[in-house]
């Protein structure tokens, strides 16, 4: 059986591989890419419930970097690593 952290890393993977390939042909613009991930923020927060987890915690930290598209290029989806 698969650990959640194996599941929620092959995501991540995933995730921003498609959000590379979807910029790399123009079809994700940059507001719509700011759009994505607070989507993603509320989903998380929802999810969340009143698990205060460092990993709900890390993950939010990850997406708020996406959204702050001011420092130097960091809200970027390639950012993830």
């Amino acid at each position: 059986m698969l650990s959640a952290s194996a599941v929620a890393l092959s995501v991540s993977a995933t995730f921003t591989a498609l959000m590379k390939h979807l910029h790399r042909i123009g079809a994700v613009s940059d507001p719509a890419e700011q759009e994505i991930y607070s989507d993603a923020l509320k989903m998380l927060e929802e999810s969340q419930g009143g698990d205060e987890s460092p990993v709900f915690e890390g993950a939010r930290a990850l997406i708020l970097k996406q959204l702050r598209p001011d420092d130097g290029g960091a809200g970027r989806a390639t950012t993830i690593y």
